[in-house]
């Protein structure tokens, strides 16, 4: 039952078949996969590689199964899978706007405070590509009240989330990149900003920054040449204070404009500013600052806030629920997005968060639904941290236990689809392989991985797991696991 199952799911999701006939024979499956991994232009690599049937249970091909590798993210994997079994397809965050004051007049006389959840969807992604819709719709809520002036501070308590800003072993050389935004248990428009370079046309003109969403919070010093001549533009970041970005390098006069991703260091702050900006915007004038229970420049107690009286609900943001969450994390391969679903797993430990705890938990669930978590090291929960371990054939069973239990539409659908969509949208494009593999990428510093599922043309429903570690060129990895899943995809079975 379950192979057939099994079978008519994938093929429903997946929704392409072609009829081919196998171009290689069975029996010479092995020895074709161990020349494509032996290629020598993928040495000094390691490489572990893990190929099982769906529909008959049996292992297809293995090497180095068991060997602990680092996985990039390929650890969203373990992440999105705990969430859906810890929290369930239908979790929701929450995160509240409240007041320890009172309305008298049209003046609310007190705090505004927002308690931080872990919400990374406090963005444009599922508000209409407005990053302050949420905003917008609590000033509308505040404006319904009647209320025109708040005398008081805006109060961000994002202390449910009290680790390293970073996660562990981070590469912070990468700081100034939107993948390693900053964590907070408050997050706003991804905790970066999007900052568009347009290069002077005529003589006498200069750069041109247009910054979304459109805020004060950043002043923008330009510190670049325009220069003529050949050669790539060379564009870089630099924070002079948590709210000047000098902007550095050079670019063509004439050239097209670029877009950057830029993290903001204090995200918290960063978006109480940008809430203030927008209450002021709907007529909601504010004259205390922004304050942050942490890691900001003006920290504020908290618990004396909401001592100073009873919080009164003004708002509250209910996020999409978790099944849309893990295709932002799967698909397009968010960092945030993952780091904040693993502290909302933890949270449900009830203890004091930490990374530790939340992995803890997470490995737990997945050994509980079957899965040998013996060996893995969940440093992190989007694979960001060098430090994470797991092996091929801990993804592979994964896998199929998820493929076999009650999230395997939400856990699959969430999974980028060869030449179609989210991280593997251009690989492998016009090939015959378009549309027959769901899989998870994964890309560090010298660490390449794909894993998930396929039907190949004989039938057969496969997991598999390739992992490449210390390698020197990605591109010649990438060629090796091309080469691969196109062999597979001859597959005929016994």
């Amino acid at each position: 039952m379950l192979r057939i199952a099994l079978s008519v799911f994938i093929m429903s999701l997946i929704g392409l078949f072609h009829p081919c006939q196998a171009s290689g024979t069975d029996t010479n499956l092995a020895r074709d996969l161990r020349a494509i991994v032996q290629d020598p232009a993928i040495r000094p690599a390691k490489i572990g590689v893990v190929v099982e049937s769906m529909t008959t249970g049996e292992s297809i091909f293995e090497l180095n199964p068991d060997r602990p590798l680092r996985p990039a993210s390929n650890m969203k994997l373990l992440t999105s899978a705990a969430a859906l079994i810890v929290l369930t397809p239908e979790f929701r965050y929450e995160t509240r706007l409240a007041t320890n004051g009172s309305v008298r007049s049209g003046v609310l006389y007190g705090d505004l405070v927002v308690e931080g959840s872990g919400d990374p969807t406090i963005s444009g992604y599922f508000n209409d590509n407005d990053p302050v819709r949420v905003f917008k719709d609590w000033a509308k809520r505040l404006s319904d009240r009647g209320i025109r002036e708040i005398r008081g501070d805006v109060v961000i308590d994002n202390a449910a989330f009290p680790e390293s800003p970073y996660g562990d072993g981070w590469n912070l050389d990468d700081a100034y990149r939107c993948f390693c935004a900053p964590r907070d248990a408050f997050t706003f428009n991804n905790n970066c900003i999007q900052l568009d370079i347009i290069p002077p046309v005529e003589k006498g003109q200069g750069f041109r920054f247009i910054m979304e969403p459109m805020s004060d919070y950043i002043r923008i010093v330009n510190r670049l040449n325009s220069r003529k001549g050949a050669g790539g533009d060379g564009v870089r970041f630099h924070y002079t204070d948590p709210r000047t970005l000098q902007v550095l390098g050079s670019k063509s006069p004439g050239g097209a404009a670029t877009i950057h991703y830029v993290p903001v260091r204090y995200p918290a702050q960063f978006g109480g500013f940008v809430m203030k900006e927008t209450l002021a915007a709907a007529g909601i004038h504010t004259t205390g600052n922004v304050l942050c229970a942490r890691n900001c420049p003006d920290i504020t107690d908290i618990a004396q806030r909401k001592r100073n009286g009873p919080l009164e609900t003004l708002a509250v943001y209910q996020s999409v629920r978790l099944s849309e969450i893990i295709k932002v994390i799967n698909k397009l391969s968010n960092n945030l997005y993952s780091e904040m679903l693993l502290f909302a797993i933890g949270r449900t430990a009830g203890n004091a968060y930490s990374t530790g705890n939340a992995a803890a938990v997470a490995l737990a669930a997945l050994e509980k639904a079957g899965i040998d978590a013996r060996g893995i090291v969940m440093a992190d929960g989007c694979g960001l941290s060098p430090l994470n371990l797991v092996a091929p054939r801990q993804l592979a069973r994964l896998l199929g236990v998820m493929a076999a239990g009650p999230y395997s539409a939400h856990f699959s659908e969430s999974l980028p689809i060869m030449s179609i969509d989210g991280t593997l949208k251009r690989r492998l494009k016009g090939s015959r392989a378009s549309g027959l593999i769901r899989a998870k990428t994964g890309t560090i510093n010298g660490v390449r991985s794909l894993s998930g599922y396929m039907t190949t043309y004989g039938g057969e429903d496969l997991v598999f797991s390739i992992i490449s570690n210390g390698h020197t060129s990605t591109a010649a990895v990438d060629r090796m696991v091309d080469r691969i899943i196109l062999r597979l995809l001859d597959y005929k079975g016994p």
